[in-house]
């Protein structure tokens, strides 16, 4: 059947009448993380993907992969850097020494105030998150799209309520990061390894006699069930990421890109930060009424830490230094930032 010129006239212009969802080339994406299905972050990718597909027409479709389906923790980041998937949710210290600028955030009380209180997720989160230009180079061949950096922790113990350097000597306790390990050998105690899994049991047994830990994951893992005392202190911080694979972003129509870039960045870290501040919350509350004693370490307390945790810092700014990055000037924009908070 020939197409006559008036034919293929009006062929063209109802296609450009089409909705957007029914000219974009769609997308199809892949976002792989670690974390089991009912975790508050997979709920969070879930609603995500979602608002991005309403957003983009179509052109951006986001299939979500939770409990490692695609590979197991520390391979998430190479999931998607290799485009194995195109997005992952990763945390850095499950990969030790692969971001050593972004595990600097991790310096004894950076984010904490003179009297050691900590700054909340959402405000810790959106700092982060607005440093991708100096965080770039260790993250090359993905897109970090937001980050989230975890304020809140403290000393889980089984029967030994921390309130001094000098009682945690002698000690096995769990760390959370290679950065949390050099802390709890300068305070003259023993890290050891032991996956969440395991720790109430291992804790309830004097395997260890505490962990670094949080109230969220606390609950989570049931750790009332063995630890009687927690001391918190904003002595180091977890750094989570959503990154996305550079050509997979690339290579995503107009309305996908637009969509994903609308929907990420600061404003985007400090929401899901958000959450978890509202999870640590209600993580305390459970840990408190099931008798577990809780204190803050702050003001002179705090001080005490941070006076002997002073050596773990100045090595990790000098390493950082040797290797030939800005450690001050990140430092210093981290500060400058907490200061208009």
């Amino acid at each position: 059947m020939r197409l006559t010129r008036r034919g293929f006239v009006a062929a063209t212009a109802a296609t450009l009448a089409m909705p957007a969802i029914g000219r974009a080339q769609a997308g199809k994406l892949k976002l792989s993380h670690y974390l089991p299905p009912q975790h508050q972050i997979n709920a969070e990718l879930m609603r995500w993907a979602d608002e991005v597909r309403e957003k983009s027409g179509g052109a951006a479709d986001i299939e979500v992969f939770p409990a490692g389906q695609m590979g197991p923790p520390p391979r998430q980041y190479d999931l998607a850097r290799t485009g194995v998937s195109d997005l992952s949710f990763i945390f850095t210290a499950l990969t030790p020494g692969r971001f050593p600028l972004v595990d600097a955030l991790s310096i004894p009380f950076l984010f904490a105030d003179e009297d050691g209180n900590p700054v909340t997720t959402a405000q810790a989160s959106r700092i982060a998150t607005s440093l991708k230009d100096r965080t770039a180079a260790e993250f090359q061949g993905t897109e970090l799209l937001y980050a989230v950096v975890t304020t809140s922790g403290g000393w889980f113990m089984r029967d030994k309520l921390i309130q001094t350097p000098d009682d945690m000597k002698g000690l096995r306790v769990r760390p959370t990061s290679a950065a949390a390990a050099a802390q709890i050998v300068a305070l003259g105690a023993s890290p050891a390894t032991i996956p969440p899994t395991e720790l109430a049991d291992a804790i309830a047994k004097g395997v260890v006699d505490g962990a670094i830990f949080n109230f969220e994951g606390g609950k989570a893992f049931q750790l009332q069930q063995s630890v009687t005392k927690v001391s918190t202190l904003a002595n180091s911080v977890g750094y989570f990421a959503l990154v996305m694979n550079s050509d997979s972003l690339a290579g995503l129509p107009e309305e996908g890109r637009r969509a994903i870039a609308e929907t990420t960045g600061p404003d985007a870290a400090a929401r899901v930060g958000g959450l978890y501040d509202a999870a640590e919350g209600a993580g305390r509350t459970f840990m408190e009424e099931a008798d577990v004693e809780v204190i803050d370490l702050r003001g002179d307390a705090a001080n005490a830490f941070r006076a002997a945790l002073q050596p773990v810092a100045d090595k990790q700014i000098a390493d950082l230094k040797a290797a030939g990055h800005d450690i001050d000037g990140l430092i210093a924009e981290i500060k400058a930032k907490m200061a208009e908070l």
